[in-house]
């Protein structure tokens, strides 16, 4: 309807997410696209419009969420990594041997957890999501960062001449630091919902264990094999907690019955 104005958010990346984390797109200039559509045969109770883009009345303009193609892209990436940290279908179980799995992380890193990431971290610039900008970019950033580290090209392990202490440092460095930041992202959260919670308290966990057995993998290779399969099963909780956030976001009224609550928490505001 012209006129009518409409609100974005990702399912709990900000402030103003309604009960189900289903958020609509800010803004529309009124223009409806009704070309070839068959509206069902309905009483009056349901003026439902049958489109092949599941969208019962498209608007010209309008803009979609874009929190649930930043989670999934995310979830689906992270979810795969952390099962190959678990060292799953690796010899003796082992994530630091010889035999690595990263390569097949590769195109994810690329594509889901980095392109489609960082293309819903700039439609959440469009929707004036701050928290949501900087957490699919940052995100998408790391991912396009990680899979700097699988080109052979690039000649980054070589560059520490064979000192593997010097390299899995490094990587230790790298990964605190995003232990760091994602810890801050989750100070910025606490009043989102329970959902998007979950995701940033155990992906921290995650960066943290992975970085101390990067930190100690050549002076306790034991112990750092246990601690690294440890951020990988961390991992894949928080892998499952944005599966369920960006889910969240695709059940919507128009196309499905099914609702995932995020868990709304209760801001207690008072008028001073």
């Amino acid at each position: 309807m012209a006129g009518e104005k409409y609100r974005t958010s990702s399912p709990g990346l900000d402030g103003n997410v309604n009960g189900n984390g289903n958020g609509n797109a800010a803004g529309t200039n009124g223009f409806q696209h009704n070309e070839d559509v068959a509206r069902i045969p309905a009483s009056r109770h349901d003026p439902r419009v049958v489109t092949v883009s599941q969208v019962p009345q498209p608007q010209f303009m309008k803009l979609a969420n874009p929190g649930p193609l930043g989670l999934i892209g995310f979830a689906l990436t992270t979810f795969v990594l952390g099962l190959y940290q678990c060292g799953v279908g690796l010899p003796d179980e082992n994530p630091e041997g010889t035999v690595g799995p990263f390569q097949a992380v590769f195109g994810l890193a690329l594509f889901m957890g980095g392109l489609a990431q960082f293309v819903a971290g700039i439609m959440e610039f469009r929707v004036g999501n701050t928290f949501g900008t900087t957490v699919h970019c940052s995100y998408g950033a790391f991912w396009f960062s990680f899979a700097m580290f699988l080109i052979p090209g690039l000649g980054i392990e070589d560059a520490y001449k064979g000192d593997v202490h010097a390299y899995t440092f490094a990587i230790g460095i790298y990964l605190i630091l995003w232990a760091f930041l994602t810890l801050i992202f989750l100070m910025a959260a606490l009043r989102t919902n329970w959902s998007i919670i979950s995701v940033f308290f155990f992906l921290t966990l995650a960066f943290l264990f992975l970085s101390i057995a990067q930190f100690i993998e050549t002076s306790h290779p034991k112990i750092s094999i246990n601690v690294n399969k440890t951020g990988g099963a961390f991992a894949v909780i928080c892998a499952f907690c944005a599966f369920y956030a960006g889910s969240s976001g695709l059940m919507l009224e128009e196309t499905t019955f099914i609702r995932l609550p995020l868990g709304a928490i209760p801001r207690g505001d008072r008028n001073v």
